[in-house]
């Protein structure tokens, strides 16, 4: 018997050994495995990030680029232009560049000699002695002049030493046939005619240049407002002759990155990986996007590049000005340094662990011969502990991932919004100035003038008088929706943060219904008669005693009627809307909830109340519609839960809120008895001074 227990020892031991270091093996390489993976993660998310920053500027200055030829189309097609009315054209510069200030510093006219016979500035004693001025030699007169084609210029000199970008359009003179076969455009208030490149050289004469121009500095200044505060990363802009426009190393700007003073400092701090990085800006040169990766002193960086591109229509222009340059975001691995160190920090630990769990299993193997079944006891419960932290990591893990979804869910869904509205203003706002009265924005007396003048012809029209009024009322319209929006994101900003305040006084429930169906009534008149297509609701208010006197906050509960009745009204297929507001005592609210079916929503209802006879009002909306989808009824009252095209999903969760601030409830249930729609309901404590009297 002793030589079988020494047997028995003798194979168990080396058996436990050889398995825990198989075993150790085995996990650190699953760790070390795990480990990449989750860098490679980390860096593919970092370069997709770089990637859409660099798209999104580039994008930017390409559409302020855009601007600007459009301006110089305009102006270069204008008849004052083509006529050379000097007071015009100087008029149609100033309005062009005001409208591009935040990238342009000046506006040109060439005439077909190459001299400059008006600017934008020319007012400025210090300037005139620029007018008349021999500027035929420049690229941006001669290749315009020969071409026909819009150019766009690296960055060069100045004659004030300045270096600038220039983007020139010539300018034609058309014959008839030429100029019944262009459209137009507007600027300013003069309707001017577009002259395909194609008829600038068959059917035209040349007659000078209309040219902008951007400072280096402005263009990198721009740039440099393009970025996110909080991004971890850097910014570079260089031309296609390769003169670096701008970066953060403020020494470097106006250098040519090809010449022998930036090669030669890269290669004094590359060193051997200098070739390395000039492989790689030359292989963004000559592509329209993409992403390398760039490795130095055990330091990563990821290289997103975009080319700048001044016209998306014109292919006409390719030799010359089509590729401005390109735009390159760099950003260090630190996120992805840091998950590594963390990661190693922990494989670390892991190997420690498995170490210690290698010489704890020699020792415990000795005792696992007389306590057997402890070990085992221990063994189910470390196992069962074990599993326990896993679900509770993989719940932790999932809902952080629901959390991420839910907040970049919202920040589409409020971009998207907020642009509906904002876009209708500005519309409404332009089309008025364009078509109503062109002087709305004029500050001067000669301005008000203007105004008055034109706001008296408009009276005198009906036609156009109704269609201004249209465009006030539908700015006015997208200004409440507008506000409403911003004011459901403050206000859940308030409920996340606990700062929700109430402003409680005594009023009648029942007229403040009233006054909520009155407003909605309104509203809907007001659309119809401005030529919205919504049709008129029926709102049926069935109150059970009046008046009904709660203690609440008027606006807040304003607010909650308004949201309920409004989604009773989206939802109704213009069906009637039933509204009632019944009287209870607090005890009886669980048999109201449940004694219709089991598809309800609402709050925990297991509060024992201190009062269970308190007396209370249950106020219900219901409508005929289609019901509440069975996916979304378990999360109605969270946020973002929405299953409409338009809208953020935070009216509910609001609503919730505020009923529950005051005390009370808040629950929704589809109808029943084979009624289609859905009904929503809300408690409130009846005034107790009202009840008492």
């Amino acid at each position: 018997m002793h030589l079988s227990g020494y047997s028995k020892r003798s194979v168990l031991l080396p058996l436990i050994l050889v398995s825990s270091v198989i075993l150790m093996v085995l996990s650190y390489n699953y760790f070390t495995q795990t480990a990449n993976q989750i860098q490679e993660l980390a860096i593919d998310e970092l370069e997709t990030n770089s990637e859409i920053e660099a798209h999104s500027i580039s994008n930017s200055l390409s559409n302020a680029i855009y601007a600007i030829t459009s301006n110089l189309e305009i102006i270069a097609n204008s008849p004052s232009t083509v006529d050379e009315n000097i007071s015009t054209i100087q008029t149609l510069l100033n309005i062009g560049r005001d409208s591009t200030n935040n990238l342009t510093d000046g506006y040109y006219f060439l005439d077909k000699n190459g001299r400059l016979t008006t600017f934008t500035g020319i007012e400025k004693e210090e300037n005139v002695k620029y007018k008349g001025v021999d500027l035929s030699y420049r690229n941006y007169f001669q290749i315009p002049k020969h071409n026909g084609t819009l150019y766009i210029s690296t960055v060069i000199d100045s004659n004030d030493n300045v270096p600038r970008i220039y983007i020139s359009m010539p300018v034609f003179e058309n014959n008839k046939k030429g100029l019944e076969a262009v459209g137009g455009g507007q600027l300013g208030g003069e309707v001017v005619a577009a002259v395909p490149s194609s008829l600038n050289r068959n059917l035209t004469s040349f007659k000078g240049v209309v040219v902008a121009s951007i400072e280096a500095e402005t263009l990198g200044n721009f740039l440099e407002g393009q970025i996110h505060p909080k991004f971890n990363g850097d910014i570079g802009f260089i031309d296609r002759n390769g003169t670096v426009i701008y970066t953060q190393n403020q020494t470097f700007i106006g250098k040519n990155y090809f010449g022998n003073e930036f090669q030669s400092y890269l290669k004094l701090i590359l060193k051997d990986k200098a070739e390395e990085f000039n492989n790689i800006l030359n292989k963004a040169f000559l592509s329209e996007s993409g992403v390398e990766e760039f490795n130095f002193e055990n330091i990563s960086t990821t290289i997103a590049y975009e080319a700048v591109k001044g016209s998306e229509t014109d292919n006409s222009i390719n030799e010359y000005g089509n590729m401005i340059g390109t735009l390159f975001i760099t950003v260090p691995h630190t996120l992805a340094g840091n998950v590594t160190s963390l990661i190693d920090n922990q494989n670390s630990i892991n190997f420690s662990i498995i170490g210690i769990i290698v010489a704890i299993s020699t020792v415990t193997a000795i005792i696992l011969l007389r306590w057997n079944k402890l070990l085992n006891d221990n063994v189910k419960q470390k196992t069962f502990q074990l599993r326990d932290s896993i679900e509770k990591l993989e719940k932790a893990n999932e809902d952080l991932k629901s959390h991420d979804k839910m907040q970049k869910e919202f920040i589409n869904i409020a971009a998207h919004e907020l642009r509906t509205p904002t876009q209708a203003i500005s519309g409404n706002l332009e089309l008025i100035q364009m078509s109503y009265v062109p002087s709305i924005f004029q500050t001067s007396s000669s301005g008000q003038i203007g105004i008055k003048a034109e706001l008296e012809r408009l009276v005198k029209d009906e036609d156009k008088l109704l269609d201004y009024s249209y465009a006030l009322v539908s700015t006015y319209r997208n200004a409440q929706r507008l506000e409403k929006l911003v004011n459901d994101i403050l206000d859940t900003s308030r409920i996340e943060s606990n700062r929700l305040e109430l402003h409680k006084e005594s009023f009648n429930l029942n007229e403040k219904i009233q006054n909520v169906i009155k407003d909605i009534h309104n509203k809907t008149s007001l659309s119809s008669h401005n030529g919205d297509s919504s049709t008129h609701i029926d709102i049926v208010f069935e109150p059970q005693e009046d008046p009904i006197m709660v203690s609440a906050d008027k606006i807040r509960i304003f607010e909650v009627l308004s949201n309920l009745i409004n989604n009773a009204i989206k939802f109704s297929n213009g069906k009637p809307i039933i509204i009632s507001a019944k009287t209870f005592q607090k005890n009886e609210i669980g048999s109201i909830k449940s004694n219709h079916n089991n598809e309800l929503v609402d709050i925990e209802n297991t509060i024992k109340n201190k009062d269970e006879k308190m007396m209370i009002v249950v106020v219900s909306v219901k409508d005929r519609g289609k019901g509440i989808d069975s996916d979304i009824l378990p999360r109605l009252f969270t946020k973002f839960v929405t299953k409409s095209d338009q809208g953020t999903g935070l009216g509910l969760y609001i609503a919730k809120n505020i009923i529950e601030a005051h005390g009370g409830q808040i629950w929704a249930q589809n109808n029943y008895n084979g009624d289609k729609g859905a009904t929503f309901s809300f408690s409130l404590q009846i005034d107790q001074e009202f009840k008492n009297l």
